[in-house]
C-alpha cells in the first residue's frame, strides 16, 4: 500500500499507473506439436501469496480513492521451449529475484512433472514444443485527485 501512494503521489495529473502481474491461477505446463496440445497439466505448489497481496493493495487503494480503474482486462502469457530443460533455464534466470523456499517434496513434484513433460515430447516426436502458459493481468489506473 505505501508503494501505491507513494506513486499515487508522484504521478502528474494526468498520469497513469500501469499494473502488470500474473493472476493467480496456476501457471500450465503443455507439449504442443503442430498447434495441438498434448498434454497439459498445473505447475505443482504453485505460491500465491505475494499476488494475493498485490491485488488485495491495488483494491484497497481504489476503494480509498487513490486510484480509479480506467480499463482492466487479462491476456495469455506464454512462454515457449524446445525441452523441459530449456524451459526451466529461462524460467530460472526470469525468476532469479525470487525467494527461493522450496521444500523437499515441492522439488519431488517438479521433478516428477519434468519427467512427464519429457516423455510427452519424446511421444510427440520431432517438433514438439514444451509451453509454460500463464494468464496476466493488466490495468490502467488514473489517479483521484481531491
Amino acid at each position: 500500500m505505501h508503494a501505491l501512494e507513494e506513486i499515487h503521489r508522484l504521478l502528474r495529473p494526468h498520469g497513469r499507473l500501469i499494473d502488470i502481474r500474473p493472476v493467480r491461477d496456476a501457471p500450465v505446463i503443455k507439449v504442443i506439436r503442430a498447434g495441438k496440445v498434448l498434454f497439459a497439466e498445473a505447475v505443482p505448489a504453485h505460491d500465491d501469496e505475494d499476488y494475493r497481496q498485490a491485488d488485495a493493495a491495488v483494491a484497497k487503494a481504489v476503494r480509498r480513492h487513490l486510484f480509479a480503474v480506467e480499463r482492466r482486462t487479462t491476456f495469455d502469457f506464454p512462454t515457449y521451449a524446445a525441452s523441459i530443460g530449456e524451459l526451466r533455464e529461462y524460467l530460472e534466470d526470469a525468476n532469479a529475484y525470487e525467494d527461493r523456499a522450496d521444500d523437499r517434496a515441492t522439488a519431488a513434484q517438479q521433478a516428477a512433472l519434468a519427467a512427464r513433460v519429457e516423455q510427452a515430447i519424446r511421444a510427440a516426436g520431432k517438433g514438439a514444443e514444451v509451453v509454460h502458459h500463464e494468464w496476466a493481468r493488466i490495468a490502467r489506473l488514473r489517479p483521484v485527485r481531491r
